[in-house]
């Protein structure tokens, strides 16, 4: 078999936790799974070298000043240098260069608005005095500058009119009179030349209505220009001051959910944590809260910058030594710092993130050339083996480099004690303990281009040159070390840019430790522009990402194409609608119902939903939640990909029906290049549209039926919770008299309502007016207060009567209070199980089925609410048209609906008992069901045609994965999946457990690091059974209940069912647990004639994929079989995505794992089916 790992996250069902009342379900409100997070390791090298106090940047512009302002002595604590400064004379080509932003990469830019540093918690320091902008402001003692009247000081003033090279100076004790705010714009020309600048300059005559306009054509007032100028001043005027302010800016948007520690490469040897350090390391690894958190910004912003050098090799050697460290209070114990003996999580992930200015020099490290020399062998889980070997891009032929460094700590074992289980990615292979490197350049190139060299230098055509102390290939070198390690590199050569190059770091860090998400595809095979999508997010901050890979011709996952994170526009750019209650509406303060604007409680909060950062608390003044990302956290809802149309329906719809006067074939060639739309909804309160080819968002809609709680996502202490968290369906329908496209989606755990969208004609839905013309209806409890909150998917149905219908499941909770407003109206007062056909066109009612179980019958006895998620809709004759409906419940009821007919007055129930329904079935753990065991149905049942006879076959899993409680596998219901067979009598004839054949699973063994299942093979007999069941429990090892389940939908695929097991783990390096990915016959039961697995990897599928086992109970194994499960090596999976390879020889199934990888499996696709079906299940 062939596998591929890709980094990606999987999605799950999840529900709301409300406690509002005794009969609502205790459901978490987070992915249970989230228990199992790891937090990662990363220690933070700050560059305390003295160049970091110079206020010029990069240091070949520097001439014979490396300040711009006098200051005082000991400015950063330490040692300091000379205080000579190119004087203000207007002629002095010192004055004018390196008071000008495109000489000096540290001056003030006035196409930059400088914030102020951040606190701890995220809130901002505030604007700076312009009467008194602090030198340092960690050190306020030191005072400051008065930078509106003209200032004369004492300094080693000089000056040249013409050659940058010489400089006349004045006595070092003679004063000089200027006005602080000056600066230099250049345009064009010598940069040399006086004639090639514009002179800015603010003075105590400038009128107090003078505006500045920037290059790029920021337009400033007198007084906003003055604050600019002093918060750049009194926050980023020197090299460290800029690189204070964007990591403080970094890591003050960071939640708690990392384990950070503080170094910096001229500390001296100190004791950490009882262990004595070579250098560099100042705090160990800690939470990253509380008074952690503090230590680490007071660290950062008041550390002591001496006139020292720039040891970056055994600095970064020296970090590397702390991470080998096996102690309790070392960086792998439970809690660093002290002597807690918890066990040390093998799977945790560890980075080192190194800032500099400079290029190193300092005493060689001692580590040879280790990107040169090949590693030990290491061993990782299911007996894969790793040794590095000298390859590019990595190798040089170059002894103890920082590169080399950075590779002895890669590519050795640092924890040879523990399970080599370490998360690999795309980027980073390593499964065993190991350190990442990050490294920034402030204002520093090397002789290469890390944007244009990567290829060459993966090819060899180009080799690492060789480093020296002080030389630019040392940039070269740092570079290097971040390639060796799997890390990345970044050089800024401005605030923002900095600023921006470390959140992108930490975004990294995050992503490669977030655990969920879904994956949808493009298409049906494989071709040329093959994409798959994949949903991720960050538990930190929960923000969330939209990725889109390139799919290549061996099916596995390539690079990636886009991001839609970081495409969507500026906040007043963006297309965005929403609904009102009676029409769609653009998302404008001034648009939006007086309701709607007194739930969100002011016109900032909607400028915040938007995009708009301007008040978030790291700004002054703001008080709003800060966001790394403005996507927010995507968690259940399933990307959803939608282009030409693809709905199958056939033209003749019957002589007098509107669909046959307009040809769906007609509809479909006009539509076939239709522009490729990725829907996704998020838990930033949107569902969100981006364009299949860039991943630039195209519009976004927020609906009404979650205003209540939007303004949440705006507080500082927000904790999370569900918005927009349901898949949508997209389906070709008849409406308003044409042809259309539609989409319809629930909100997940987000609140009791569905909505629908006309998305058919995507470029026209470019504005927000033309959006809001195209939002069709809401559905909410309001108009039945026995909707629940609405988890599964819609299906769109044709009915009988000539309407088209939305079908959807009442979910779950319908007794909790939506809007958390303590106003029972909208609540059920039974907590019935109910489906319901709604209008496509205009969202009215037609038809409400209640099941009529509800809290009282309750089998556990608690009177829980019950709870249907996503129906199945059955056209029994091809005629386009739905006949009949099929649902499970929480309590384990199998439902039928005759939809037959064309008077709505006569659908029901199919089975009656006194005029009041009655289930098919109900899925229990034994003959007799009761409340210990009853088995609830939380997926999608799958219906197919009896092989043999007439009806249908119902196949399902039971179980569930919601509630607290629910991740643990102690004291769990067997759980089962079940085929029962519908004979579609007139009169119900009543079954259970015994009536049905009996799997087992036989036996599970491990080959070549895989870990397989044998299913049994009874016969059926159709005359004795009404279907058959197997119990997720291994027979073979007497291991008991594990407390697997089955609780994502289900797939009939050429002759088999294929369906994925939960097993829930409180490992914390299990990600939650493991899964399996079962394939059996869909009639039967049975194990196949044929190996669906190419288990021994040779490419082919035969006997050879086959396993031997025992049949006569002799003990001695006697006929091959085939394998029917697969363990899954990404932890726990939900339903795959499954494309065929040209040519139908092999089928590709991509299972995303909590354990953020994607696993690619190539595998037999089957014989199929014999001729065409009679019967359609519907969308």
């Amino acid at each position: 078999m062939r596998y591929f790992i890709l980094k990606c996250t999987v999605g799950f069902i999840l529900l709301i936790s409300n406690s509002a009342f005794a009969t609502t379900l205790n459901i978490s409100n987070v992915p249970l799974y989230l228990g199992g997070s790891i937090e990662p390791n990363i220690m933070f090298t700050l560059d305390d070298s003295g160049s970091m106090q110079w206020e010029v940047m990069p240091d070949e512009n520097r001439y014979f000043s490396s300040y711009v302002f006098p200051r005082p002595g000991n400015l950063y604590g330490g040692v300091t240098y000379a205080n000579q400064i190119a004087n203000f004379d207007d002629d002095n080509v010192h004055n004018f260069f390196t008071r000008s932003s495109a000489n000096n990469a540290v001056f003030y830019n006035p196409d930059v608005t400088y914030v102020p540093w951040s606190n701890a918690d995220g809130t901002s320091m505030g604007n700076a005095n312009v009467n008194n902008a602090l030198y340092n402001p960690a050190i306020p003692a030191l005072g400051g500058i008065d930078l509106v009247n003209q200032q004369t000081q004492y300094a080693c003033w000089f000056r040249n009119n013409s050659d940058l090279t010489q400089a006349f100076g004045d006595p070092c004790n003679g004063n000089h009179s200027f006005w602080p705010i000056t600066y230099f714009k250049y345009n064009g020309g010598s940069r040399t030349s006086r004639s090639s600048y514009t002179r800015v300059q603010i003075t105590t005559s400038t009128s107090s209505s003078t505006t500045f306009t920037s290059p790029s054509g920021i337009v400033r007032t007198k007084a906003e220009e003055i604050q600019n100028f002093a918060n750049w001043f009194q926050y980023y005027r020197s090299r460290v001051l800029t690189a204070r302010a964007g990591v403080g800016r970094a890591f003050a948007k960071q939640g708690s959910n990392l384990r950070v520690g503080f170094a910096a490469i001229n500390q001296g040897s100190k004791t950490i944590d009882g262990v004595t350090s070579n250098r560099a390391v100042i705090e160990g690894l800690r939470q990253f809260s509380g008074s952690n958190r503090a230590d680490f910004f007071d660290n950062l912003y008041e550390r002591v910058i001496n006139n020292s050098g720039t040891p970056l090799r055994s600095a970064t050697n020296s970090v590397g030594q702390y991470f080998e460290r096996t102690d309790n209070s070392g960086p792998w114990g439970n809690t660093p710092g002290t002597n807690n003996d918890a066990e040390h999580l093998s799977c945790r992930q560890s980075y080192h993130i190194l800032t500099t200015d400079g290029y190193w020099n300092g005493a060689s490290p001692g580590v040879g050339n280790t990107d040169g020399t090949s590693g030990e062998v290491i061993s990782g889980p299911d007996n894969d083996d790793y040794q590095y070997t000298p390859v590019n891009p990595y190798t040089d032929g170059w002894d103890n480099t920082l590169a080399d460094v950075a590779m002895e700590y890669w590519k050795r074992d640092l924890r040879q004690d523990l399970t080599n289980n370490v998360p690999i990615n795309q980027e980073d292979p390593a499964f065993w303990q190991h350190l990442v490197n990050f490294t920034v350049g402030l204002g520093v190139n090397g002789t290469l281009d890390p944007n244009t060299d990567f290829e060459a230098l993966e090819s060899g055509s180009i080799g690492w040159p060789e480093p020296s102390a002080n030389a630019e290939e040392n940039i070269d070198d740092l570079w290097h070390a971040a390639v060796n390690s799997r890390g990345s590199f970044f050089s800024a050569t401005d605030p923002d840019t900095f600023a921006d190059s470390l959140a992108a770091i930490l975004s990294n860090i995050s992503s490669r430790t977030s655990s969920a998400a879904s994956v949808a595809l493009n298409s049906g095979s494989v071709s040329g522009d093959s994409k798959i999508y994949q949903a991720r997010f960050d538990s930190g901050d929960w923000s969330g990402q939209l990725l889109a890979f390139e799919i290549e011709e061996d099916a596995s996952v390539g690079n990636i194409a886009w991001d839609a994170g970081t495409k969507i526009p500026a906040a007043n750019n963006r297309v965005i609608a929403t609904y009102d209650g009676n029409s769609g509406k653009p998302f404008r303060w001034a648009s939006i119902s007086a309701s709607q604007q007194a739930k969100l409680g002011s016109q900032l909060i909607l400028n915040y939903l938007r995009g708009d950062q301007s008040n978030e608390a790291s700004n002054e003044g703001g008080t709003l939640r800060n966001r790394n990302r403005l996507l927010g956290d995507i968690i259940n809802s399933a990307p959803t990909y939608a282009a030409a149309p693809g709905s199958r329906y056939q033209d003749n719809w019957g002589a007098s029906q509107p669909e046959t006067a307009s040809p769906y074939s007609a509809y479909v060639v006009a539509n076939i290049n239709r522009q490729g739309l990725v829907f996704v909804g998020a838990n930033d309160g949107m569902l969100h549209a981006f364009d299949a080819d860039t991943g630039v968002e195209k519009f976004a809609y927020v609906p009404n039926a979650i205003y209540n709680n939007l303004n949440n996502l705006t507080n500082t202490s927000y904790t999370h919770r569900y918005f927009v968290d349901g898949s949508p369906t997209i389906v070709d329908a008849f409406i308003s008299g044409s042809w259309r496209t539609v989409l319809v989606s629930g909100l997940g755990a987000g609140g009791q309502g569905i909505f629908a969208l006309d998305i058919t004609d995507p470029t026209s839905l470019n504005t927000e007016a033309n959006v809001a013309n195209k939002v069709l209806w809401e559905f909410t409890d309001q108009d039945d207060r026995d909707l629940g909150f609405t988890f599964g998917q819609a299906s769109i149905v044709r009915l009988n009567n000539g309407e088209w219908a939305a079908l959807v499941g009442g979910g779950y909770n319908n007794t909790a209070d939506n809007n958390l407003d303590s106003n029972d109206a909208q609540d059920s007062q039974t907590g019935n199980g109910v489906i319901y056909l709604i209008n496509l066109a205009d969202g009215s009612l037609i038809k409400k089925f209640d099941t009529l179980v509800g809290t009282n019958d309750d089998p556990t006895g608690a009177q829980r609410p019950n709870g249907i998620a996503s129906p199945t809709a059955i056209d029994i004759n091809n005629d386009n048209i739905v006949d009949a409906i099929y649902a499970g419940d929480l309590f384990g009821n199998v439902w039928s609906i005759n939809v037959t007919g064309q008077d709505e007055d006569n659908w029901d129930f199919t089975y009656l008992d006194s005029n009041n329904p009655e289930p098919l079935y109900t899925a229990c753990a034994g003959e007799t069901c009761s409340g210990a065991n009853i088995q609830p149905i939380t997926t999608r049942i799958q219906v197919v045609k009896h092989p043999r006879e007439n009806g249908y076959l119902l196949l399902f899993g039971t179980g569930k994965y919601f509630e607290v409680g629910d991740n643990s596998s102690e004291n769990q219901v067997t759980q089962s999946f079940y085929s029962i067979w519908d004979k579609r009598p007139s009169e119900l004839i009543a079954f259970d457990r015994s009536d049905l054949l009996q799997q087992q699973i036989l036996q599970q063994v491990s080959v070549d690091g895989f870990n397989y299942r044998i299913t049994s093979d009874e016969l059926i007999n159709w005359t004795e059974h009404s279907g058959w069941y197997i119990d997720l429990v291994n027979q073979d090892v007497n291991s008991g209940n594990l407390g697997e389940r089955q609780v994502s939908n289900a797939i009939i695929r050429n002759g088999r069912i294929i369906f994925t097991t939960l097993i829930p783990s409180d490992d914390p390096c299990a990600f939650g647990g493991s899964g399996w990915l079962m394939e059996m016959n869909y009639a039967t039961g049975a194990r196949l004639s044929y190996s669906p697995f190419d288990v021994n990897g040779d490419g082919v599928f035969t006997s050879e994929d086959f396993f031997m086992i025992d049949t006569d109970g002799d003990g001695d194994p006697d006929t091959e079989v085939p394998y029917s499960g697969k363990e899954s090596k990404v932890g726990i999976i939900p339903t795959p995505s499954i494309v065929n390879q040209p040519g139908g020889q092999q089928e590709i199934k991509y299972t995303s794992g909590a354990d953020g990888n994607i696993e690619v499996t190539i595998e037999n696709p089957g014989p199929g089916y014999e001729g065409r079906q009679s019967w359609r299940q519907l969308q």
